[in-house]
This record gives C-alpha cells, sequence and structure tokens, in this order.
C-alpha cells in the first residue's frame, strides 16, 4: 500500500514538473509582443490582469473582389460531362443538367443538389447561410428536384466531396424549361 502511495506521489510529481518545464519552454519561444497601453491610440487592445496585452495572432489575406461577370460569357458545360467540368476547377462556369437528387444534412441545414448517382458526378452545396435567402425567393432547393436547371460558378474539386459549385445567392442557378 505505501509502495503504491509512493508511485502515485512520483507520477503526480512527475507530471507537475513537466507540465511546468512544457510552460517555461512555451513562454521562452512564445515571447510575448511588447506593446504597453500608453503605445495604443484608439485601438481596442485587451490586456490580462497583470498588465501584459492579450496577444492573439491572426493572418488575414483580404479577398480581391472578383469581377462581375456576364454569365452569358461563361463557357456552357453539360454536368455529366464530368472531365470538362473538371478542366475549369477554380473558374467560373456555366452548367447545365437535370438534378438527379437533393440531399439535406439535418446537422448542418446544408442542401445538396447531386447530378448523378454517384460521388463522381457534379453536386451543388447550398450551405445553411444562404437556405433562407432561397426561400424567400421562392426557390426551396427541394424545388430544383428532378428538373432541368443551369447554374452558374467557380468549381471546386474538393478531395473528400468531388467536383462542387457553391451556390451563393438564388441568380446563380434557374430553372431551365
Amino acid at each position: 500500500m505505501i509502495r503504491s502511495t509512493l508511485t502515485l506521489s512520483g507520477t503526480i510529481l512527475l507530471s507537475f514538473f513537466a507540465g511546468f518545464l512544457s510552460h517555461v519552454l512555451y513562454q521562452r519561444w512564445n515571447p510575448a509582443a511588447d506593446v504597453t497601453p500608453g503605445q495604443i491610440e484608439n485601438q481596442q487592445i485587451t490586456f490580462a490582469a497583470d498588465g501584459e496585452p492579450a496577444v492573439h495572432r491572426v493572418s488575414f489575406v483580404p479577398i480581391t473582389p472578383m469581377a462581375e461577370v456576364d454569365p452569358a460569357d461563361l463557357p456552357l458545360v453539360l454536368a455529366r460531362d464530368v472531365e470538362k467540368i473538371r478542366a475549369l476547377t477554380g473558374r467560373q462556369a456555366r452548367i447545365r443538367g437535370r438534378v438527379f437528387r437533393v440531399g439535406h444534412s439535418a446537422k448542418s441545414n446544408t442542401y445538396f443538389l447531386n447530378f448523378g448517382p454517384s460521388r463522381e458526378a457534379l453536386t451543388a452545396v447550398i450551405f445553411a447561410s444562404v437556405t433562407e435567402l432561397f426561400e424567400k425567393s421562392k426557390l426551396p432547393p427541394k424545388h430544383f428536384e428532378n428538373r432541368d436547371v443551369e447554374l452558374t460558378g467557380f468549381v471546386k474539386d474538393d478531395p473528400q466531396y468531388g467536383l462542387e459549385v457553391i451556390l451563393e445567392h438564388p441568380k446563380q442557378i434557374k430553372v431551365a424549361d
């Protein structure tokens, strides 16, 4: 019993020193920014209780606005031409085809307009953040199931999900009857 208590105490002590050493090394390798309250004017910086600024490293890359492109000027590709769509990855395209199925993720409230039965086919994605916009425009995502549509957007070849076009506005899709 005494031996197990000593072993447990030794383990706790060893864990404490390992954590303390990690903390000391972290503080040494990641020094705080040299900012004092007197140097800051008209900026909101949070200070910790010890007077040191709370440092949150953030990298920011502004998104350059894309030039508005007339959809008529974009190449028209059929949704079943997967290789032609894949060749347009990273560019805007106009794609026409029949929506095979509209999937819905209840967890994320995301809609998936599948243009074929497998992951090899194109999928148009409507995220929850714009679903309400589609519904207000009287274009609920389920409305597109088994219909011929024409959509415009940037083609993305996701390694996990395959070919996608993210629909951010109802203007990007129309029923082509």
